[in-house]
């Protein structure tokens, strides 16, 4: 209880307490720097109040813990000790000024029975203790104590009340100020340590700087960060781990559960709500002093074993589930997580979740990369062997006329093979008989005979090696890179292939453009393109003509149009196939280009030719245009630009 105060204080005293309130207020409204205030606030009271210890406390902003201690002497000598971090709990002075902020008058028994605590030493035998209180809040208290009874008076008590109502403010106002300062610092190291996580997308490597430069710079014992890439598979987990120089490493038993997953697997059990069902929101964890913790998170041997005094452990959260954590150790002393320190961590565990959601994502972007480049491979490939397969399709319809043109000049070179043996044959006996009878007649006929053969085998064996030329330039197996060809002998090698197969009475007219300089291009693929247009335009024709009288709706003969047109200005080349035929329904003209799409009816189309006409052009950066009247005939359109980029 406080000490009974006289009513009226003499002049004499009035006038020294005035003087005293000056001073301090000049002291305290001197700097905004804790230890400077402290200072000079020291000078003052030694002065004007007769202690032998005075102490004070500033609490931190929870309360739970002591922020700075400072300890004066009668001489003005200053001890201040920053960052204590000591657990008020166990403090029964500093206690019992929080649960009842009033001053407090403390004699020599109250002194004893309360001697844990810092505010007081062993030859207190009188002490005042008055709160620091801002805005109804205790801040920290001042206290003064003397080693005789009757050395402190009731004045001096009056004097300590009225000054710890300025050192109050000025206290305040200095944290304000430190906050300010602080906020700045923390987000710097924020900012730092963000950097430093996201230098590097690999998730292993992230987390591994991310605990080095957390565990330096925020002063913990240890510093553990644990991640589980998968959330349906805890099991599979990765540790990443500091230490500070002279801290051993975490000692964890293989039998021991491991304290994070217990602390956050029963946070997360299920409650039953009046709405329904509700989880524990995955708060930080912590534990200023290790003693309050429950056994079925940890067992104390755990602790123990490990010099652990205060743990906080801090969730990192992918969404809704529990990524990793960051657990914080902190050994030799007790150490009270301030809310700085706690807003802190929660921040750094922020950015660490978003910086593993982002790296997860480039490693699933990166791994659909690889699935759909082997993807793109596969489709190149299977495409490559589409367009040989259709292409042995549209040759196997001619297969039965190229046969027959291969076969007529063999048979030709067979014949006259067997002739020119007997004529050999013959040449012999008339040699053998000249040489007896030195006569020659029959040679000069047989010789000609012979030579004449020998001219209708060369004819025929150049008619060999054009029909296979053809087939060459018309597949062009050698030939799967961009090259500079004439495009009329494609066209031609083409039309050569599909002379046997055409209508007896198909009129063939060719326009070509005589300024049309070599064209960049695939050669083998551009002439699948144009044997594709002109066997769909040849079926066009034959279904409308069905007895080679010619086009029945207009009355002309059928009639196949090739034109070809080289745009100097734009540089781009056109080929055009014109069939008089019957035409295509506007309704199928959108569905043409589609791949399966056919009219021909099963076993005569297999509705991917114009699909890979399509694509082929595309490939050429061109495209190809349709333009239809039914019953009139159709003109497909060919545009490439005359030359190619390989891009």
């Amino acid at each position: 209880m406080p000490p009974e105060l006289p009513e009226v204080d003499s002049p004499s005293e009035s006038l020294e307490t005035l003087h005293l309130l000056q001073e301090v207020s000049r002291a305290v409204n001197s700097s905004l720097i804790l230890e400077d205030i402290f200072e000079a606030l020291g000078d003052v009271l030694s002065e004007y109040i007769p202690y032998d210890n005075a102490v004070i406390v500033i609490l931190d902003d929870s309360r739970n813990g002591i922020k700075i201690l400072v300890r004066m002497q009668p001489d003005g000598f200053l001890e201040l000790s920053g960052e204590n971090n000591l657990f008020v709990g166990y403090d029964p002075v500093i206690d019992q000024m929080i649960r009842k902020p009033e001053p407090l008058e403390l004699d020599a028994t109250s002194v004893q029975n309360l001697s844990r605590s810092v505010v007081l030493n062993e030859e207190t035998q009188h002490a005042f203790v008055v709160p620091l209180v801002n805005k109804g809040l205790v801040i920290g208290l001042l206290a003064v104590s003397a080693t005789q009874p009757e050395k402190l008076f009731p004045r001096h008590f009056q004097r300590l009340l009225q000054v710890c109502e300025q050192v109050a403010i000025a206290v305040e106002n200095a944290k304000l100020y430190w906050q300010t300062q602080a906020q700045g610092g923390r987000e710097f190291l924020i900012n730092q340590l963000t950097k430093a996580i996201r230098e590097s997308l690999d998730i292993d490597v992230m987390l591994n700087t991310a605990v080095d430069e957390l565990g330096k710079v925020t002063g913990v014992s240890r510093c553990i960060i644990q991640y589980s890439p998968n959330p349906e598979d805890t099991l599979e987990r990765h540790e990443f781990h500091y230490c500070m120089p002279g801290v051993p490493a975490l000692n964890r038993l293989e039998s021991e559960p491991l304290l994070e997953t217990q602390v956050f697997q029963i946070r997360q059990q299920l409650k039953p709500l009046e709405t329904g069902w509700q989880s524990y929101p995955l708060n930080p964890f912590i534990l200023n002093d290790v003693r309050d913790c429950p056994e079925f998170f940890a067992s104390p041997e755990f602790f123990t074993r490990n010099r652990i005094n205060s743990l906080a452990v801090f969730p990192i959260l992918i969404g809704d589930y529990l990524a990793g954590t960051i657990t914080l150790h902190q050994c030799e002393v007790v150490r009270t997580w301030l809310i700085e320190d706690i807003e802190l961590f929660q921040a750094i565990a922020e950015h660490l979740g978003v910086a593993i959601s982002q790296a997860q994502l480039f490693k699933t972007l990166e791994t659909q990369k690889q699935q759909l480049e082997k993807t793109l491979t596969e489709l190149q490939q299977a495409q490559v062997h589409l367009i040989q397969s259709e292409k042995m399709a549209v040759l196997g319809q001619f297969v039965a006329g190229i046969a027959h043109e291969v076969n007529t000049p063999l048979g030709t070179m067979a014949s006259n093979n067997d002739t020119i043996g007997r004529c050999v044959q013959k040449l012999d006996a008339l040699l053998k008989k000249a040489t007896q009878s030195n006569e020659l007649t029959g040679f000069e006929n047989l010789l000609s005979s012979v030579q004449e053969l020998l001219s209708i085998n060369k004819m025929a064996a150049e008619r060999i090696q054009e029909i296979v030329k053809n087939l060459r330039n018309f597949s062009r197996i050698d030939e799967s890179e961009l090259k500079s060809v004439d495009l009329h002998e494609n066209i031609d090698s083409t039309l050569l292939l599909m002379k046997s197969a055409m209508p007896k009475n198909l009129r063939l007219e060719k326009k070509y453009d005589p300024t049309m300089p070599l064209v960049t291009c695939y050669p083998g693929l551009l002439n699948q393109v144009f044997m594709n247009l002109m066997v769909n335009a040849i079926h066009a024709m034959s279904a409308n003509d069905g007895s080679e009288q010619g086009n029945k709706a207009t009355g002309s003969p059928i009639c196949l149009t090739i034109e070809t047109c080289f745009q100097k200005e734009d540089g781009w080349v056109l080929v055009r196939i014109q069939d008089n035929g019957k035409g295509i329904p506007p309704e199928n003209l959108a569905k043409i280009f589609d791949p399966g799409f056919t009219t021909k009816g099963v076993g005569v189309g297999t509705g991917l030719g114009l699909a890979l006409c399509y694509k082929i052009v595309e490939k050429h950066h061109g495209r190809i245009d349709v333009s239809s009247l039914v019953g009139q005939g159709s003109t497909f359109t060919v545009s490439i630009p005359l030359k190619q980029s390989l891009h």
